[in-house]
């Protein structure tokens, strides 16, 4: 045991430090506007309100694909499930969960003259515009 004529240094030399850390200056730390920003406000506009990653915007008419010929529709949608050839036409096919896409092209250069999207019976007219947007979103090279 130590004795108390021997400990009167150490504990004022604990206190003198406790004394001195007391009165340490420190500056308030930055708050950090991705906690404290609400979600999708212009201080954090990348976080949706969900706190989901948001979805590359597209444009989801059907019909933007008139006119197109083989390669453009390869590079926004890929690779059809299934092509067909009628005579002069050629139907090209993509399937996904919610709805079918069957694309007509025509002509020596094999454009895009008529776009036929529809559901597969499980989604209404608005989940069919939906899934078309995801057809495209999937075909869109990540980055």
């Amino acid at each position: 045991m130590v004795s108390p004529e021997k400990s009167s240094p150490l504990i004022a030399a604990l206190v003198a430090g406790l004394i001195l850390a007391g009165c340490a200056v420190t500056e308030p730390a930055e708050p950090d506007t991705a906690e404290t920003a609400p979600p999708g406000s212009a201080d954090n506009p990348a976080m949706p309100y969900n706190g989901m990653a948001a979805l590359p915007p597209v444009n989801d008419d059907p019909q933007q694909l008139m006119g197109l010929d083989r390669a453009t529709l390869n590079e926004k949608l890929g690779e059809p499930a299934l092509i067909r050839r009628d005579g002069d036409a050629e139907v090209w096919q993509y399937r996904a969960d919610r709805c079918v896409l069957d694309l007509f092209l025509y002509g020596v250069d094999k454009k895009v003259e008529h776009v036929d999207l529809r559901d597969r019976g499980d989604g209404g007219a608005s989940s069919v515009r939906d899934c078309f947007a995801g057809m495209l979103r999937a075909a869109m090279p990540s980055t």
